[in-house]
This record gives structure tokens, sequence and C-alpha cells, in this order.
């Protein structure tokens, strides 16, 4: 251990001090035996001093305070600064240490910066909302999807009360239960969000792990399933329709078989008018599965389109053409608005047909004897606009937004009476889109119905 401490010495500052200290000696020495007089000590002595004193602030005093203001730098922050002391002193190893320290603290902020950094960019890119709070149930942080979703600024939102963001005590419950008893909770929501309509959300709560036996707070992440719910729902709707649609021809036609059988078909009148009705039921039920077998390959992308440049103004003509004979059976004024000169646009002719057979075949059923339906097409900027307006007993406000969906009816007795399923429309949403458009419904009750859709031209417009 002598050794060891030994060896920690520097020797250099130690054999200059040695030898100053035989120079005073020897001056008292001289003084004493008075071969040397006070003035002449002096003389001696004060050069000596000041060579002392330089070779203290050289060596000690200007080190040090290179190292204190150095070490002030550290302090708020600049840890470029390095220290320019090269001696092979204590003061020069404690210069070396410190210029070590601070680059393994450059290194040390990088990396920590880095990992900050990273982990940001994946909570910003989540698709997924997501909040962190600190174990007094204070917001951390929130990411830009439920900035998004609440309309919230992060500033605006750190340090408060979960329940002073997002205001819905269930949320609020979540969290309390995952600070309180430091377990994962998973729970749905329908919380309020920047639009009108509640969303469903998907909270799932995992309490972070402190230092110690200290709670570190909790981070909850929300999932929109709003959109899920719905499509679980219009599955749910769309076999409990299917299967009543079925169900009703194959009743009718199980009945008047079972009829037949207890003896009815010795009678030929009735048993032809009981064949007759069997046949307009299995018609209904072949209508149904092709119009369910075409909304299929149409939803799935299944269908083989002959794209090609078409002529809307051939189509409305000969599509117009094929129901003059029932609008003229019914009363009804069936009137085109189409301008000759009508440019192009890219799609498949058959199914541009089937959209505006639907849309016709809609407007005549539903609109009564004597009343008008109207066939528009015009050019608005890049697009073509197709319009077909009845006068018929419109649609409520509360069906507008569901019309396009499958097996959707306003008046389901009517409509069944009158041989529809509510497929038609869905059949038409998806042509439209499948062709890059948008359609469209603006109706007033009893006043009548404006479906449009629109198209991009084959080529532009000219000006």
């Amino acid at each position: 251990m002598k050794l060891n401490f030994l060896r920690g010495i520097s020797w250099r500052p130690v054999v200059s001090y040695f030898f100053l200290m035989v120079i005073f000696f020897a001056l008292l020495q001289l003084y004493a035996a008075k071969k040397l007089s006070v003035v002449g000590a002096l003389f001696i002595i004060l050069p000596l001093s000041v060579i002392l004193a330089w070779l203290l602030y050289q060596r000690v005093i200007g080190p040090l305070n290179e190292i204190i203001a150095a070490a002030r730098d550290m302090a708020r922050g600049n840890l470029d600064r390095e220290l320019r002391i090269y001696t092979q002193d204590e003061i020069g190893e404690l210069a070396r240490s410190i210029n070590d320290m601070a680059r393994q603290l450059r290194s040390t902020i990088a990396l920590i910066t880095e990992e900050r950094n990273r982990a940001r960019a994946i909570l910003d890119s989540m698709a997924d909302g997501v909040i962190a709070l600190d174990r007094e149930g204070r917001v951390l942080l929130i990411n830009p999807v439920v900035q998004e979703i609440f309309d919230l600024r992060q500033e605006t939102c750190l340090g408060k009360k979960i329940l002073g963001v997002i205001r819905n005590y269930d949320v609020e419950r979540l969290l309390c239960k995952a600070l309180e008893t430091q377990k994962p909770t998973s729970e749905e929501v329908k919380i309020f969000g920047a639009g009108p309509d509640p969303r469903i959300f998907r909270l799932h709560a995992t309490p972070l792990k402190g230092s110690g036996r200290e709670t570190g707070g909790v981070v909850v992440v929300l999932r929109d399933v709003t959109e899920r719910k719905k499509l679980e729902q219009m599955r749910t709707e769309f076999v409990a329709n299917v299967s009543h649609e079925l169900r009703t021809p194959l009743t009718s036609i199980k009945g008047f078989l079972e009829t037949l059988l207890d003896g009815a078909m010795n009678d030929p009148k009735t048993t032809r008018q009981f064949l007759e009705i069997m046949g307009q039921e299995t018609e209904r039920l072949s209508r149904l599965v092709d119009d369910l077998l075409d909304l299929s390959k149409i939803e799935e992308r299944r269908v083989v389109h002959r794209w090609q440049p078409v002529n809307m103004v051939d189509i409305i003509n000969r599509v117009a053409s094929l129901f003059r004979p029932q609008a003229k059976e019914k009363e009804l004024t069936l009137s085109l608005e189409v301008p000759r000169d009508l440019p192009s646009v890219y799609g498949d002719p058959d199914m541009l047909a089937q959209v505006l057979i639907n849309l016709l075949d809609n407007a005549i059923k539903y609109t009564p004897p004597r009343g008008s339906i109207t066939i528009r097409a015009m050019v608005l900027e890049d697009e073509l606009r197709v319009e077909v307006e009845d006068t018929g007993i419109g649609i409520p406000a509360e069906s507008l937004p569901r019309i396009f969906e499958r097996f959707y009816r306003v008046d389901k007795a009517r409509s069944r009476e009158l041989g529809g399923f509510g497929i038609g429309l869905a059949i038409v949403k998806h042509i439209i889109r499948a062709h890059g458009g948008k359609i469209e419904v603006e109706s007033t009750p009893g006043k009548g119905s404006l479906f449009y859709f629109t198209l991009p031209l084959a080529e532009p417009a000219s000006p």
C-alpha cells in the first residue's frame, strides 16, 4: 500500500518546492551568522518570492481557475468545452479526468436524445392514441392522434388531470383503477371527440413501474373501434336481412307445395294459380341471389371490367328508351336535359348502364302517377355529373346516411311490394367508386329525390 501511495505522487513539484526550502534555509543560516544583512536578504527573497508566486500561479491557481470555469460551463450544459492542461501532476490528471467525463456525458446525452427521439417518432407514427400519466394522475404526454381525436394541444394538457382533458368519467375510473391495482386493465368506452357523434374506443391501461416500490404512473392506449363496431352491426343486419328475404319466398313456396300435396292439385284452376305464384316467388329468389352475387363480385373486385372511353349520351338515351313504356304506363313524364357534345368518360359501359337502370327504376317505382322524372348531365371542371331527379315520395333525413347500405329500405313493406331488396343502391355505390367517382343523394319527403354521381373525364374538358 505504501508503494502505491508513492506511485501516485508527482515528484517534479516536490523537488521544486524542496529546492526553494533549501534556498530559504540557507538565507536564514547566513542571516543568523551575520553574513547577510536584512536589506541583502530582502533583495534575495523578493525575486525568489515572485518566482515562487509565479510558479504557484502557473501550476496551481491558474489551472484551478480554468477548471472552475470549465465546471461552471459544464453545469450550464456546455459539454463541448475541454480543458487544455497537459501537466503531469495531480492537476493535469484532474483536467484529463474532467475532459473524459465531459466526453462520456456527451456520448450518454446523445444516446439518450436519440432514444427519446426514436420513442417520440414511434409515438407520433402510431395509429392509436397514447396518453401517459404520472402517479398522481396528471398528463405527461399525448401523441398527435389524441390531439386530433379530441382537438387538443399538448401544451395545454400537460400537468392536468385526465378528467380535465377527456371529459369522461369512465376513462377516469379505468385509469384510477390501473393506478390503484397496478395491473393492466382493458375496457370499451364510448367517448365524444371533436365530432358531433360519439366514438367507441378500446382502452388498454398499463401501469408504469417506478424506482423502488413507488408507482410510476400509467400509459393508456386508445384504439378507435367505431368502424369495426359498425361493420359488425352491418354484418349482423346483413345476415338477418338475407335470412328474412330468403325465408319469405321459401315459406310461401313450401306452403303452396303442402297445399297441393294435400289434394289441391286435383283442381286444375287452383293448381295453375299456385304454380304461377310459386314461379313468381322462385323468380324473386333468383333475382335476389343474382343481386347478391353481383354485389359480392363488385365488392371483392372480381368483376372483369371492359374499360374504354364511354359516351354517356348514348347510354342515357338507351336506358331512357328502355323505361319509357313503364313511365307512360304509370303516366309519368320522363325528360332528358343532356347536351349532345358531352365529353367521354373512361369506364365500363355495361356497368355504367346498370347504374342508370337502378336509379331510373327506383325513380319510377317511388314516383306517384302524373309525376315527373328528369335525367341531366353536365360538365363540372374535370368531372362529368349525371343527375336523376324525381317528384316521388322522398326519403326522410334520418335515412339518407344509410340509403346506400345493403338491404336498407326506408319503407320495407312498400319496397317488398314493389319487388325491391335494398341491394340496388349498394351495387350503384360500388360501381361508381370502382370508376373513381362518388354518388350523393338529396331528398325532401313528399317532394322528391335527387340522385347524382360524378365521374372523371377521359380527357380534360376544353375551356
